[in-house]
């Protein structure tokens, strides 16, 4: 089963992938649209995925940081 650091891992390669497969063609890609009841919030889209990657990288680091135990 895998560790809680290592799903982070996965989710942050995931987010990649898909920011790296972002074009003018799909979701994230493409400016915003409104009209005719509709909204599609493109830029938000992948403003989230930045997001998450920062909150994810930060969350690694804590993980990662070496530990010290002062025993006195």
């Amino acid at each position: 089963m895998p560790t809680n650091l290592e799903n982070m891992q996965t989710r942050v390669t995931a987010i990649y992938v898909e920011l790296a497969a972002l074009s003018a063609t799909k979701a994230g890609g493409k400016p915003n649209v409104s009209g005719s009841g509709d909204a599609v919030d493109h830029i938000g889209y992948k403003k989230s995925l930045y997001d998450e990657l920062k909150s994810l990288n930060e969350l690694i680091g804590s993980l990662e940081d070496p530990w010290e135990i002062i025993v006195s």
